[in-house]
């Protein structure tokens, strides 16, 4: 579950006439006609203002806000804290070993054979039983956080724009590249840079 209010960029609790201003001004600034069209950035800007819409909806009716926020209070209460290790696959994105392609085609397969990731990905060649060793010893050593992992993370998931596995991959790429983790994401070519401006520079202005 993500909250309502990280998805126009707000905390939580937010006034009326602040949540209008911000659904006013990311209806105009993520209009699809300002990018190029067919591009990352107009289908990302497409998906973000569906998202800003359902929670838009949902906040400025009395109701449904009301709903919603109940639903939200038990949901932080159950949510897990404890850290967690990353997945196998995860590591191998961010190791340079396979893409995330790679990895979705292999899950895929996964489902089909009911064998072990590594199997699958040395069945396809695209890794080694020394890599997989380092890898399955490094899992035991890395710890990441279980929910809402970043900020602004948790943010782009719940506007729809990157997976948990891209969020996973880009904390552990963090561990090497001194590099902030929205910067990573857009390195990949997952999260377009200028979507990425809009959403960052409203928040940071807003509060």
């Amino acid at each position: 579950m993500y909250s309502l209010y990280t998805v126009l960029g707000l905390d939580e609790g937010a006034s009326e006439a602040v949540i209008d201003a911000s659904y006013r001004y990311f209806r105009l600034k993520l209009d699809p006609e300002n990018f190029s069209s067919g591009s990352l950035g107009c289908l990302q800007a497409e998906q973000c203002l569906l998202s800003i819409e359902n929670a838009y909806r949902t906040l400025s009716n009395p109701i449904a806000k009301q709903k919603y926020e109940q639903e939200w209070k038990q949901w932080l209460k159950a949510a897990a804290t404890d850290e967690i290790q990353p997945k196998l696959g995860q590591l191998c994105v961010a190791a340079g070993i396979i893409t995330l392609e790679d990895l979705e085609k292999a899950i895929e397969s996964q489902t089909n054979l009911d064998l072990p990731l590594g199997q699958v990905l040395q069945e396809r060649q695209l890794l080694s039983q020394a890599e997989l060793d380092g890898l399955i010893l490094g899992q035991q050593l890395i710890s990441l956080p279980a929910d809402m992992p970043h900020k602004i993370g948790q943010r782009l998931m719940a506007l729809g724009l990157v997976t948990e596995d891209m969020i996973r991959i880009a904390l552990i790429e963090q561990r090497t590249f001194n590099r902030k983790l929205e910067d990573l994401l857009v390195a990949h070519a997952w999260l377009d840079g200028e979507v990425l401006k809009i959403l960052t520079e409203y928040s940071e202005s807003a509060v």
